[in-house]
């Protein structure tokens, strides 16, 4: 369980390494210039509230070769992280230094060869230390809830997303074991059976007379009649394999250059 914690305020970036301003590049174009700009608002209220810098990169193009020209074996859903770690590592972003605390989402609309996009949230300095698994899967989820729809607001929500699992704020989640729900469905199922049983006990629902009617043998007719099929499709995830709402990988634990944590989903 996660409670509110006091918002830290930072009032001073440090970092004077980084080579752009820019926090939103929209290479994609799937935002409007009101909404890049209304990014960028938020964007640099939340880096002073949070003491990180918060980077959106959009795509629309396939990343496979200049993936593996760095890493021959590397999977489809890694292509997004090779290039966020590069693309952050390349403009030295950081609030406190160079490749130091901050966040950067990288979201490719081009659905590669085999038929996903490809999302990656990479976390690095602070945020690589103060965001789980958990905490970027959660974040993730969020942003894909609304990215076919609306990208802004799937975007807005990676920004705020950010800045509250660093600054606690506004969170209040209670992380329920997976094997809660199975024991409470456990005993429900038992606490019904022993209630039917009890209320049914010494009850006698059959006599001599119950079939006799006028010394002729009386049976009900009962029929089974098949009123609709309905057919459910469910996909048995494996850990290469996505649901409805994306797959995730990776998590808070270091990658190539052994600094960024993070993880990705696909659609």
């Amino acid at each position: 369980m996660r409670g509110v914690t006091a918002k830290a305020r930072y009032s001073s970036r440090d970092n004077t390494e980084c080579d752009t301003t820019e926090r939103v590049f929209d290479y994609a174009d799937v935002l409007s210039d009101n909404e890049e700009e209304k990014l960028r608002s938020l964007i640099a209220k939340r880096e002073r509230q949070c003491g990180c810098d918060i980077v959106l990169v959009t795509l629309d193009r396939s990343l496979k070769d200049e993936a593996r020209e760095i890493d021959p074996d590397v999977d489809y859903e890694e292509f997004v992280r090779i290039y966020a770690e590069q693309f952050y590592e390349e403009h030295n972003f950081g609030y406190d230094r160079a490749n130091g605390d901050g966040t950067i989402l990288v979201d490719n609309w081009y659905r590669e060869d085999d038929g996903n996009i490809y999302t990656w949230l990479t976390t690095t300095g602070r945020a690589y230390d103060k965001m789980s698994d958990y905490d970027v899967d959660y974040v993730l989820d969020d942003v894909y809830r609304y990215i076919e729809r609306n990208p802004y607001r799937a975007y807005k929500t990676y920004v705020n997303g950010v800045y509250r699992q660093m600054t606690g704020s506004g969170l209040f989640r209670l992380r329920v074991p997976g094997w809660i729900p199975w024991l409470a469905g456990i005993i429900a199922a038992l606490g019904f059976l022993l209630f039917n049983w009890n209320s049914k006990k010494g009850a006698s629902t059959v006599t001599a007379f119950t079939y006799v009617a006028g010394k002729q043998a009386q049976f009900p007719v009962r029929q089974d009649r098949f009123l609709r099929k309905s057919v459910t499709q469910h996909t048995i995830q494996t850990s290469s394999s996505g649901g409805s709402s994306g797959h995730s990988s990776g998590g808070g634990g270091g990658h190539s250059s052994g600094s960024h944590g993070g993880g990705g989903h696909h659609r």
